[in-house]
């Protein structure tokens, strides 16, 4: 069954900074790799790098505010409409997508991201999906810590996170979440039924390894520097592991990459052979010249993106075993997984002094992502859900 599906988003970034742009534009791919029609609505036309390799069948920006309201009406319960203004939701914005998932004809229309619920206000006759990857409420419960005092604010973000989704439950037909425990919190938090789990896939092509000349005792991070995992995982590897690695490696060095760093990370670098490269757009070549890639994460829901590229790149990576949450039997992917900060300490060196030990975890992890974790197996359970609840339409 080939179907036309309408993806909105507010904007398909370029460099592809988060992880709702990997997701969206891969997915989109995929499924017209299916056979399937995809069209796209953005607040603002992307730029020409966003969509180069999308055959769009449709593409349209949102009205600008204060223009004249287009489309049919939205039909919002009360506490739908308490969200859409909690969001900052445009009602012409509401009516805009209506129109758009008309005037494409589409089968389908899917929302991208956290506060877009209110989109599928004015979508008649039609199925909602909500990729929403990350099952919020869980993910902002999985950020708190009793004894960091910090993080309790994440338990009233999880609330209305959760309240949230139950409101806008009965617009669904379909979500999309990337792991079996998202899928299990959306069923308990949002009361959905029909959850399909689409683990996040990757471009083995353009994350490819790349024979480049090795900085010595060198390790790396990279991803958005104002996203609490990241944050934390940050603070606990320089805090509680580098101390340990450069007692042993005086000469060691750590850089992290990402896009918006906050004023936390930009205090842990800059000494202690800890260095920071801020919003560089193509990280390729400069990870391929680390020994190791390190996924230190304490906190945090879903399939860590970061952790298929590098090792699509085929870098020996050390991880937690939370870094390993929703991927597919990630035993057989060749990680090393730490489990105390001497582990991480122990781990590293022995990959700087191993070269053969280092080709070798690097060799394993890119044979099991590419098995394991394509955007085709992503794309057709994706595919398979909508034509389920699409027969149960008929």
């Amino acid at each position: 069954m080939s179907l036309r599906l309408l993806f909105v988003k507010d904007s398909l970034s370029w460099p592809r900074s988060s992880g709702h742009d990997v997701h969206c534009f891969h997915m989109m791919q995929a499924l017209a790799k299916l056979g399937h029609e995809v069209g796209l609505l953005t607040a603002a036309e992307p730029h020409p790098e966003a969509v180069a390799g999308l055959p769009l069948a449709f593409q349209r920006a949102f009205p600008k505010r204060g223009e004249p309201a287009v489309g049919p009406a939205p039909q919002f319960r009360w506490l739908q409409r308490k969200f859409q203004s909690y969001w900052g939701v445009d009602e012409n914005r509401v009516r805009a997508v209506g129109q758009a998932a008309l005037d494409m004809n589409a089968d389908g229309v899917v929302v991208v991201g956290l506060n877009v619920l209110p989109y599928l206000g004015a979508v008649k006759d039609r199925l909602r999906v909500w990729y929403a990857a990350d099952e919020w409420a869980w993910h902002h419960i999985s950020q708190v810590s009793a004894f960091r005092p910090r993080t309790w604010g994440e338990m009233k973000q999880a609330l209305i996170k959760g309240v949230y989704e139950r409101a806008y439950r009965p617009m669904l037909e379909r979500v999309w979440v990337v792991t079996s425990a998202d899928q299990r919190a959306m069923r308990w938090v949002a009361g959905v039924r029909g959850i399909d789990v689409v683990p996040n896939g990757v471009d083995a092509e353009y994350f490819r390894p790349l024979d480049v000349p090795q900085r010595e005792h060198s390790c790396t991070f990279w991803g958005r520097l104002d996203f609490g995992p990241n944050v934390q995982a940050l603070e606990w590897f320089c805090g509680r592991v580098w101390p340990r690695v450069r007692a042993a490696h005086p000469d060691a060095t750590f850089t992290v990459y990402g896009f918006s760093p906050t004023p936390a990370v930009r205090a842990l670098t800059g000494h202690n052979g800890i260095e920071l490269i801020a919003d560089l757009p193509d990280l390729r070549a400069a990870v391929a010249a680390h020994q190791a890639v390190v996924f230190p994460f304490v906190s945090g829901g879903g399939i860590k993106n970061k952790f298929l590229e590098a090792a699509a790149m085929g870098k020996p990576i050390v991880c937690s075993s939370v870094a390993l949450n929703g991927l597919r039997n990630p035993a057989e992917s060749g990680a090393i997984v730490a489990r105390s900060p001497d582990d991480w300490a122990r781990a590293l060196g022995a990959l700087w002094s191993d070269a053969a030990r280092r080709a070798a975890a690097g060799a394993s992890v890119r044979r099991w992502v590419i098995e394991r974790h394509s955007w085709d197996a992503a794309a057709r359970t994706a595919a398979e859900g909508l034509a389920k609840s699409m027969s149960a339409k008929k």
